[in-house]
């Protein structure tokens, strides 16, 4: 029987220590179990939780927990992990387990979907969730909903790859008229994470968890970019200065991923806990998700849009890194070499009408209907209302672009650096490589079009405002990040 080396990661001292002044908001997770045979406490987990929100009842009776899943078997060892979990709390629990599936090869978070888990959620004493991303941010809307009719059961999640980093989080990523959309949700009160089970994994899972990882390589620039234009008050130096404690060693575990090597996924795995976590105290998904998450959502609207199966989304965020680094690269060597910029007069960037026309023309591509055209147009029109409010506050940050180029750059690894690590981990450096159908026009579709489908200014959205993302600047884009997958193919930074 192997050792327990599960540990409850300390949360409350790394905030303490990159948060002095806590102007960050409290992290709703009570309990971080990481680690081999982590599977284990779960029920003690649980019962700890109860224990501090409501006295025993002396009745006898177990309280009612609510299991969730999907129909994917998930092994350890032989054995089927939703069985070993529900074994364990059936040992202190009443336990009923609903089994999510709408149809799809892969399951998606839609009305009919939290509707059923808000009914299993319903008057539980816990819910336990056991799976991968979409299993969690199903939960924790069901969870909300219970909580909004009075009554907030206790919610554990079973994290059981290394893929994306939304278990520890208080947001869920919805599919809303076509378009992924991130909502407000609640925190789970414990996450457990057993190594065992994340290393036995599908190593394509754990490889796109690395690719998510690189997100914090770009996202924070385009964070800090719409706090200097004004659109995005959010920004907070202490959360970067978080986020930069999480990834200290993820290039040297990159190897380890590539081969499945235990101690390297463990490694993966809290860096990505502490990633959600940055993301909840800092109350927006801006801080991690900029133009790279935009240009996976592109590819996976259109295909869903074409019957297809979406994509891993952190395979699909590291390559979009690749080629949001080589879009800040091309924007500080223009305006280095160019001098002082203009940005394009209002009627000619800010038109509503003319917005909406290429809103319109973009999404058609997805859906005839115009269905997801017209979600879309709700929120980049509500960007193109920002962006005029404090268009004069966006010149003059390009007039004093010298002010703060040095703190954005800082802000972005450069895309070699970003291609190497991912080359390293066996991660998908460019979009073809992710084999979903993704040929050159459908690369160049996403990309170029990816800031008109979020309420959300990007460095995209400057380029744009610059005159700097006309077809031409697209396809140097594109060489740029081709280029830095070349060098990582050949072993050169």
């Amino acid at each position: 029987m192997p050792s327990k080396t599960y540990a409850v990661e300390p949360i409350e001292p790394l905030l303490r220590e990159s948060d002095p002044d806590s102007t960050l908001a409290p992290c709703g997770i009570q309990r971080l179990i990481i680690g081999s045979e982590a599977l284990s406490v779960i029920g003690e987990a649980v019962s700890e939780i109860l224990s501090t929100r409501q006295p025993a009842s002396g009745s006898g009776k177990k309280p009612r927990v609510a299991l969730l899943a999907d129909p994917v078997r998930i092994n350890r060892r032989g054995e089927d992990v939703k069985d070993v979990v529900e074994e364990q709390l059936g040992k202190r629990f009443e336990v009923s387990r609903t089994v999510l599936d709408d149809g799809h090869s892969e399951l998606h978070v839609v009305d009919s979907v939290l509707d059923e888990a808000a009914a299993a959620a319903r008057g539980k004493a816990a819910v336990v969730a056991v799976g991968g991303g979409t299993i969690s941010d199903i939960a924790k809307i069901a969870v909300q909903r219970s909580a909004a009719e009075g009554t907030a059961p206790v919610l554990l999640t079973v994290q059981t790859a290394a893929s994306v980093d939304g278990y520890t989080d208080d947001v869920s990523v919805v599919l809303r008229d076509g378009v992924k959309r991130t909502v407000p949700s609640c925190w789970p009160d414990v996450v457990v994470a057993d190594t065992d089970v994340i290393a036995e994994a599908p190593a394509r899972m754990n490889r796109a968890g690395f690719g998510e990882m690189t997100s914090m390589f770009t996202a924070p620039a385009d964070w800090r970019l719409a706090s200097l234009v004004g659109t995005d008050r959010t920004y907070s130096h202490n959360a970067v200065r978080l986020l930069s404690t999480v990834g200290l060693d993820l290039e040297s575990c990159s190897e380890g991923v590539r081969e499945g090597d235990p101690d390297a996924v463990a490694s993966l795995t809290r860096a990505l806990a502490l990633r959600g976590i940055v993301t909840g105290v800092a109350g927006t998904s801006a801080v991690l998700s900029g133009v790279e998450h935009l240009i996976s959502h592109m590819l996976d609207q259109y295909h869903a849009g074409q019957g297809m199966p979406s994509g891993l989304h952190g395979a699909q965020v590291g390559a979009g890194a690749v080629i949001a680094a080589s879009a800040w690269e091309m924007l500080f060597d223009r305006l280095a070499d160019h001098g002082p910029a203009r940005v394009l007069p209002l009627e000619q960037t800010l038109d509503p009408e003319r917005g909406r026309r290429r809103v319109l023309a973009a999404f058609e591509r997805v859906d005839s209907s115009l269905r997801v055209a017209d979600e879309c147009w709700r929120d980049y029109s509500a960007k193109l209302e920002a962006i005029a409010w404090e268009f004069p506050r966006i010149q003059a940050l390009v007039d004093r672009w010298g002010e703060h180029h040095g703190e954005l750059r800082d802000l972005v690894r450069p895309a070699a650096s970003i291609a190497a690590a991912l080359n390293r981990a066996g991660a998908a450096v460019r979009l073809s490589d992710l084999g979903q159908h993704i040929d050159p026009g459908l690369t160049r579709w996403a990309v170029a079009n990816c800031a008109l489908m979020r309420n959300r200014f990007t460095v995209v959205d400057l380029l744009m405002l610059l005159g700097w993302w006309e077809p031409g600047d697209v396809d140097e884009v594109l060489e740029r990040a081709a280029a830095a997958a070349s060098a990582a193919d050949a072993g050169k930074e």
